[in-house]
């Protein structure tokens, strides 16, 4: 479920300008991208993961097509088939796991409120969440984990611009294994849509 609740849509529909959904009002739109923690990291490919001097990774993955997704092995830190092995896979602004009713890999995530990844420390014993068919929302998605509740962004209905929420994510990969992810931003440095950033390391 995308965070605009049906509430919002119908506030947002009496109003002059405002956009229905976000999903043709982000395709295109550009924005000043903020900082990265690894700013020298050049996508050049799908997917591209470099290693930070603290022992984590950041990738970035090309999510901007409106059909295909591109799919991220974390054992690999590499592009992945649909085939499988694979962990995440992202298109636009989804960004859904192999599990639930997605895939058969059993991967879950559970948001963390912390301020930065270096302060998760454990992974949580409760609120892990997989995709899920649709729910009671104003779309007919299926409820991706990373969207469930008010999901990993913000969206400002007058600018049309996508945010990350400040949030640490716990997932747990194919065969248990826990990793923390914070996804920093989702527009490259030219701002455009689809480029997803995102940092995380074991747990």
């Amino acid at each position: 479920m995308t965070p605009l609740t049906a509430p919002s849509l119908a506030a947002c529909a009496a109003l002059a300008g405002c956009a229905d959904s976000i999903r043709p009002a982000d395709f295109g739109v550009t924005v000043d991208a903020a900082p990265s923690t690894m700013d020298a990291l050049v996508a050049t490919g799908p997917v591209t993961t470099g290693q930070n001097a603290d022992g984590t990774f950041t990738t970035i993955i090309d999510a901007t097509s409106l059909e295909a997704w591109t799919y991220l092995d974390f054992a690999t830190r590499a592009q992945a088939s649909e085939a499988g092995p694979w962990d995440l896979r992202a298109q636009r602004f989804h960004i859904s796991v192999n599990g639930g009713t997605t895939g058969t890999g059993g991967v879950e995530v559970a948001p963390i409120a912390a301020g930065s990844l270096a302060e998760v420390t454990a992974a949580p014993a409760t609120g892990w969440v997989a995709d899920a068919a649709d729910g009671d929302d104003p779309n007919l998605d299926p409820d991706y984990a990373f969207e469930r509740g008010e999901g990993w962004y913000s969206y400002d209905i007058r600018t049309h611009v996508l945010q990350p929420r400040p949030l640490v994510w716990a997932v747990r990969t194919r065969g248990g294994r826990a990793i923390k992810l914070a996804i920093e931003r989702y527009y490259d440095a030219a701002g455009t849509p689809g480029w997803i950033t995102f940092q995380w390391g074991p747990l």
